[in-house]
């Protein structure tokens, strides 16, 4: 008997991130046409301007990535603020995640499952060994213990990017951080120096990544 007719294989999850600069997002000379009445009056009220930056910079992205796929201008992609602020799309089933830190703003969007990506740029943190004796798993802090002081920050934002990503994924908070990883799927990033970037999936896989790069 041929059992393989009668397997359920797990569905592959396709999954693309595009990781970018801000300042070359905001470069053009109208970087708000693309957003959307709303998205403008909420950049407006943004009083620090690096996070004002950061808003517009990752709206854009989100609607460029995302005309893509849904075959419509960036300023057509139907784009939803929920309750708790976080952009969400309502074309095609398509899910996406924002993340932006320093010069660096990342989307990740799927058609098959919700996704979480999260980007940072690698730099000492003065309570790093508290976070991570609080909020990593176990082999996440056996890496960070065992990493030479000047590699620690590395390790540290390597771990933290995916605990980020999945929890975003899976739509939980930082209380669930130790077995995070164990929920969803994930992958990192480190061909950009001196930025640590990595991207979550909810699913059994196979997980593909396509990863856009500067």
């Amino acid at each position: 008997m041929n059992l393989r007719k009668f397997i359920r294989w797990p569905s592959p999850l396709n999954v693309a991130v595009h990781l970018r600069g801000v300042d070359e997002l905001l470069s053009n000379s109208n970087p708000l046409a693309p957003l959307s009445a709303d998205e403008t009056r909420r950049a407006a009220e943004i009083r620090s301007l690096p996070r004002r930056n950061a808003f517009v910079a990752g709206r854009k992205l989100a609607r460029e990535v995302l005309s893509v796929p849904l075959d419509c201008a960036p300023e057509a992609v139907p784009i939803l603020a929920e309750s708790n602020g976080n952009p969400v799309s309502i074309g095609e089933g398509i899910q996406f995640n924002v993340s932006h830190c320093g010069d660096w703003c990342a989307v990740a969007w799927s058609a098959e499952s919700a996704v979480g990506v999260d980007v940072e740029t690698i730099r000492p943190v003065p309570s790093m060994t508290a976070l991570v004796r609080n909020f990593f798993p176990s082999a996440a802090q056996r890496a960070f213990d065992s990493a030479a002081p000047q590699n620690r920050a590395k390790v540290f934002f390597h771990w933290w990017t995916q605990i980020e990503a999945a929890l975003k994924a899976s739509g939980r908070g930082l209380d669930d951080s130790f077995d995070c990883l164990d929920q969803v799927l994930h992958e990192t990033c480190d061909a950009v120096p001196g930025v640590a970037l990595a991207v979550a999936a909810e699913g059994r896989g196979p997980l593909t990544i396509t990863w856009h790069l500067p």
